[in-house]
């Protein structure tokens, strides 16, 4: 049966203001959200100052009310007797010519003025309407990611110090899923606006409304293809708002389809279970993949001095090695706290948009799968000396020449921080970082700067291997094999972070100079 073209499933109109985009990336680093407290508690001072002059108005108005009441109450009908009476006529007239005058006063004296000021002085530093945008997607990302159900995520669940949502709040998140034709997350988060909504005893900002919410609910099942579930959102749409046309002609539409299409008045779940890369690195960022047995002899720790380097011999660095193929070590302690909130100073002014490397042209440009913001650092950035001591220390550790090295890279992960799989080398016909005149990146040391409560992993969807952020310790791996082939085996991710703050440092390290350090051996596969 065809759809006939009167059919109301049109797309709804919704306010799209509150989902204008323009500049702004707080979203992608926590630390440039962390002085929004500041300027809150200082614009809630303001605010209750505003609201305790406004209360003081009202008590002046609802005074002299009184007083007027009482005034015509006793006057009755007979204005002329009642003028009689001098102190009636002093009354009378003082009360037009300072009474009313005085209420004129108050009704437009504004007690807002400072209140207005300090937002006007702070609105620079408030978030976007991107940021706004930005963090809404991020928790539908963690949604998916984690496998959490936006009814649990708009209690305030994810940690002990979460805050409840709103039925507003749900319900912006799935207009939003809405107008980009995602289907499943409006189910999702239109449920949790409504199961908030109950709990709530209603929307506290009066825009949320029963029917709008069935509404999307119907729409995105119908797309979804579930008609017997749209079917009974319509009809509880209609319990609400009886009158709403378009429900009175779907109910219509769906009846005929129970009648005459009965097959079709079916729902049908979707599976989320896949085999591609990104459900394999979802699914590593929930929990980690077996490791065979016969490779666990091979998973071993031991002090590490690389040949008896004459700076590690006294100081060995811890080292495990976390997985076998590719080879992927962890280097414990190989900071201190001090140099990292060294580190965090140093890069905070330099802290923008993380950039990922466009694969066609060789640029780094912003992009939408990595939500972070860095800033990079060299020896003479910092006159303490700090980044030029770490940088001796991976030279140490690693045996590789810094000299074409890239500078550090600090990096923080904003809300739902994550980076998507990719590869840290330049693969055969992309641009191998020209601009630098050093090769390919041969190697990676990936700092953890800050142990994360949960998420944040970073994993290899190809091979399994996950490494949970353990502050202080460094992740390293080859990225070219001896004979310079990549080794596509380390295409890694960085999973979103679900509570807690990300802080990482990376350092790629290039292959001009490594010659004799690394030299290559006899066969191209190693």
């Amino acid at each position: 049966m065809r759809v006939p073209a009167t059919i109301l499933f049109s797309f709804i109109l919704l306010g799209t203001d509150l989902l204008s985009s323009t500049r702004g990336e707080m979203f992608t680093a926590l630390i440039h959200m962390e002085g929004l407290q500041d300027i809150e508690r200082n614009l809630l001072s303001q605010l209750h100052n505003y609201i305790a002059k406004e209360k003081e108005k009202l008590k002046v108005l609802e005074s002299f009310a009184k007083r007027v009441e009482g005034a015509l109450d006793t006057m009755g009908g007979d204005i002329a007797q009642h003028l009689h009476d001098p102190v009636n006529a002093f009354q009378l007239t003082n009360r037009f010519t300072n009474g009313w005058m005085k209420m004129h006063e108050i009704v437009y004296s504004d007690n807002g003025q400072d209140f207005m000021a300090n937002i006007s002085v702070n609105r620079h530093s408030f978030p976007t309407e991107e940021d706004y945008s930005g963090a809404m997607t991020a928790l539908r990302r963690l949604q998916d990611t984690y496998r959490l159900k936006p009814t649990n995520i708009a209690q305030g669940k994810l940690s002990d110090k979460g805050l409840p949502m709103s039925s507003f709040d749900c319900y912006t998140i799935g207009k939003k899923a809405y107008n980009e034709k995602n289907w499943r997350h409006t189910r999702d988060w239109m449920l949790a606006a409504l199961e908030r909504f109950d709990e709530e005893g209603g929307d506290p900002t009066g825009t949320v409304d029963i029917p709008s919410i069935y509404d999307h609910l119907s729409f995105a099942e119908y797309s979804l293809g579930n008609i017997k579930k749209a079917s009974q959102y319509t009809r509880e749409l209609l319990q609400h708002d009886p009158s709403h046309e378009r429900a009175i002609s779907n109910r219509e539409y769906f009846n005929r389809v129970s009648r005459e299409e009965p097959d079709k008045f079916v729902d049908h779940e979707g599976v989320l279970d896949d085999e591609s890369e990104h459900a394999v690195y979802e699914k590593l960022c929930r929990e980690p993949a077996p490791i065979p047995s016969h490779l666990h002899k091979k998973l071993i720790c031991y002090y590490f001095n690389n040949k008896r380097n004459p700076r590690l011999i006294l100081s060995p660095i811890k080292t495990e090695v976390a997985f076998v193929k590719p080879k992927i070590y962890i280097f414990y302690d190989i900071v201190t706290d001090r140099e990292i909130e060294r580190l965090k100073e140093l890069a905070n002014p330099k802290m923008h948009r993380a950039t990922a490397r466009n694969a066609a042209t060789g640029q780094f440009e912003p992009a939408d799968y990595r939500i972070s913001k860095s800033g990079w650092l060299s020896g003479s950035d910092d006159p303490l000396g700090y980044v030029d001591r770490i940088d001796q220390r991976i030279e140490d550790v690693t045996g590789l020449t810094m000299s074409t090295a890239e500078q550090l890279q600090v990096v923080n992960y904003g809300i739902g921080g994550q980076y998507e799989p990719h590869y840290d080398f330049a693969r055969t016909g992309e641009d191998t970082f020209t601009s630098l005149g050093s090769g390919n990146r041969i190697s990676t040391l990936l700092i953890y700067m800050s142990d994360v409560e949960k998420g944040g992993a970073t994993v290899f969807p190809g091979v399994g291997a996950r490494l949970v952020p353990i502050k202080r310790a460094a992740a390293y791996w080859w990225n070219l094999k001896r004979s310079g082939d990549g080794d596509y085996s380390t295409r890694h991710a960085g999973c979103p972070v679900l509570v807690g703050s990300k802080w990482v440092c990376n350092k790629w390290i290039h292959e001009r100079g490594q010659e004799f350090r690394r030299p290559c051996g006899l066969s191209r596969d190693v």
